[in-house]
């Protein structure tokens, strides 16, 4: 667990370079996705750090519905009474009612991962522009269909639409990206935005001028 900025705590999933947040305002927490199940015990861990009960939590809210995301989201809300929060685009595929909506060229052991994977009802659904703990939701549909991002006018929690690998900011990774053209689109919008810190759901932050160095990173992608 370290601290990104003031407040915000990175829980990293070494499995899959992946990251769960923590954020405290007020002496409360929210949780930003969950990472794979089994790393309910760290994220605990990280709020006992940061000197929180788990009843400070008043929230967990997903990304999007990916197992790598939510898959200690039902733990998580046991051992802490949170209410947990998708976008209702993805309220589907989480509860297990719908098969997730991989493209063709996904891995098969992502697939068969879906097996064993335990749904999980959500307390609230989510839209475009509600708010959860002083954290706009912006609905950035392609990596699944109700893909969200929070954003507070300084921090951009992208989950996979934006991520980091080998130093650089990258959009989502195509075999797991339900609708690239569509998840394009929602790069740029993410792109349009200003902010100082970049917290991906893949990657290492990115700590003051997130925006430029995204934006410089995604030259490429933006003229296409």
């Amino acid at each position: 667990m370290s601290q990104v900025v003031s407040g915000v705590y990175r829980v990293l999933i070494p499995e899959t370079y992946g990251n769960a947040y923590v954020v405290v305002r007020g002496g409360k927490a929210v949780i930003v996705d969950t990472g794979i199940p089994g790393k309910a015990q760290a994220i605990l861990n990280a709020l006992q750090s940061a000197g929180l009960s788990p009843s400070s939590v008043e929230a967990i809210v997903l990304t999007h519905f990916h197992l790598d995301h939510s898959g200690s989201a039902e733990e998580l809300r046991a051992a802490t009474g949170a209410k947990v929060y998708v976008h209702e685009a993805d309220a589907p595929y989480l509860q297990g009612l719908q098969p997730p909506p991989f493209p063709k060229e996904a891995p098969r052991e992502a697939l068969e991962a879906y097996r064993f994977f335990k749904p999980v009802r959500p307390d609230s659904l989510l839209k475009d522009g509600d708010e959860v703990a002083g954290l706009r939701v912006i609905h950035i549909p392609g990596h699944t269909p109700g893909s969200i991002a929070l954003y507070d006018g300084t921090l951009l929690f992208s989950g996979d639409t934006l991520n980091v690998r080998e130093g650089r900011v990258q959009g989502p990774p195509p075999q797991y990206t339900a609708d690239m053209r569509q998840a394009i689109a929602s790069v740029r919008k993410l792109l349009s935005l200003r902010f100082d810190f970049l917290l991906p759901g893949h990657g290492d932050p990115v700590v003051g001028r997130a925006s430029e160095k995204a934006l410089q990173d995604l030259a490429d992608l933006l003229k296409g």
